[in-house]
């Protein structure tokens, strides 16, 4: 175990030299709250199925079979996607970071 990791969070997140990473540490919790913020837009994708559209000309029209159909089947891909994409998005910081730390360890060896 190094230094770096070694160091505590509270430690690690005022360290002005920027020795210490705190992403790595933190990673987990982002992804658990980039999945709830994908579920809640997925969810509002799916609310926004039955909501009345609005037009510039003439009265707001009632959803039809097929929106609602489409929307209820668009659902779960889009949050699937998002997922998808968040994780891909959080394992390429990590995979920056981790590049750092192994970088740092070979500079320091002779």
């Amino acid at each position: 175990m190094n230094q770096t990791t070694a160091k505590g969070f509270l430690t690690s997140l005022y360290d002005l030299s920027f020795h210490a990473f705190i992403t790595p540490k933190i990673v987990q919790i982002v992804y658990v709250i980039a999945l709830v913020g994908v579920a809640i837009a997925s969810l509002g994708y799916l609310g926004s199925a039955f909501a009345p559209a609005y037009s510039f000309f003439g009265p707001p029209q009632e959803p039809s079979f097929g929106s609602i159909l489409l929307h209820i089947i668009l659902t779960p891909i889009i949050f699937v996607i998002g997922s998808i994409g968040a994780r891909i998005y959080l394992e390429f910081i990590v995979a920056v970071f981790r590049i750092a730390e192994n970088t740092e360890s070979l500079r320091r060896e002779p």
